[in-house]
């Protein structure tokens, strides 16, 4: 038989109670008749209840160390299509409606403690824009979940990230349509993948890897790194070619003259600093400051003619000049701006 009573309780007390009544699918009533269960068992035999609360105190610690620990090392890392389904069923999550109760019932627990809100959609189910934000106390664990959604978006809602804003306790995603799945799932990887080719690399060749890690690491990174070509051109006692442009043209894919000079310049950078060419470059707007790391002339004056080249074969005339510490590059200003800023 029934009985009903009646019972005060604070919203503070609802909230702990949430969990137990969504495992009841709302039915308060069964959620109480649990908590009473439970109670009765805790009278009969404190003790072991106690020793139940060490042991699921410790479990826990020992589960959620492990799992900060590997959230810490995905970082930079996509998940595949099939753990990514295995996660978020397509077949059973349609609606974006669906997907945020689903992610709100998965991270509401004391493991993750992340809010998640997916809004600003024009549909439900095929939208041509939509915004995630994530909440939370753990920067690691935000940027987890912000990469798995971002990757079901663009995998089975043909979305495409155009923009992230993090802050200490907030991620913001913001997504548009894009049929390209090329494009879209560039997006991904500019956003939350950057380590993905990497430790692919790594891991179908570990022994190579292994051994240049240590030999830059003991040399202090003390190495230069050319393309074989230009290594075979050294051994057989030919001048060094004054052109460098294969490691920049293999990184975009496409011939030198045909990458932005606003692209270039940046890449010169990156890649001249980290094949050991050059000790640094700093830009100003297009003039480069190359801080060389010779004191023979022979050599100062092959590395000017290499980088020289290849800006002036972008297609953007520059000139340069030399010192025993420094060249600086700056592009030539035709004659007529000059006369132009001169009339002006």
């Amino acid at each position: 038989m029934s009985i009903r009573k009646n019972i005060s309780l604070e919203s503070g007390h609802l909230q702990k109670l949430e969990p137990l009544v969504r495992k009841h699918n709302g039915n308060f009533s069964a959620a109480m008749r649990e908590i009473i269960d439970l109670i009765d068992i805790m009278t009969k035999d404190p003790e072991a209840v106690n020793k139940l609360i060490d042991g699921l105190k410790t479990d826990y610690n020992f589960t959620e160390t492990i799992v900060y620990w590997l959230i810490k090392q995905a970082r930079g890392r996509l998940i595949d299509t099939e753990h990514l389904n295995s996660i978020i069923d397509p077949a059973k999550i349609v609606m974006l409606s669906d997907l945020e109760r689903y992610l709100d019932d998965m991270t509401s627990g004391v493991s993750w403690q992340t809010n998640i809100k997916i809004d600003d959609y024009d549909d439900n189910v095929h939208p041509s824009h939509v915004k995630v934000t994530l909440s939370g106390n753990s920067i690691y664990k935000m940027e987890f979940l912000g990469g798995m959604i971002s990757s079901y978006l663009i995998t089975h809602k043909k979305q495409e990230i155009v923009s992230l804003k993090k802050m200490s306790n907030k991620i913001t995603i913001s997504f548009k349509k894009q049929v390209n799945t090329n494009l879209a799932r560039q997006s991904l990887v500019n956003y939350f993948g950057d380590m993905d080719d990497i430790a692919c690399e790594i891991l179908k060749k570990q022994e190579f890897w292994k051994c240049i890690v240590n030999l830059y690491k003991q040399t202090n990174y003390n190495m230069v790194t050319i393309p074989k070509n230009y290594y075979n051109e050294l051994l057989i006692g030919k001048e060094a070619p004054s052109y460098l442009t294969a490691p920049i043209e293999a990184i975009h894919k496409i011939p030198i003259r045909d990458i932005p000079l606003e692209i270039l310049i940046p890449t010169m950078k990156s890649v001249y600093e980290f094949m050991g060419i050059v000790e640094r470059i700093d830009v100003n707007e297009n003039t480069l400051y190359i801080y060389h790391g010779n004191t023979d002339v022979r050599a100062i004056n092959a590395i000017e003619k290499i980088l020289l080249n290849v800006l002036n074969s972008n297609g953007t005339k520059y000139k340069s000049r030399c010192s025993e510490n420094l060249i600086v590059m700056s592009p030539v200003i035709p004659m007529k701006e000059i006369q132009v800023e001169k009339l002006e």
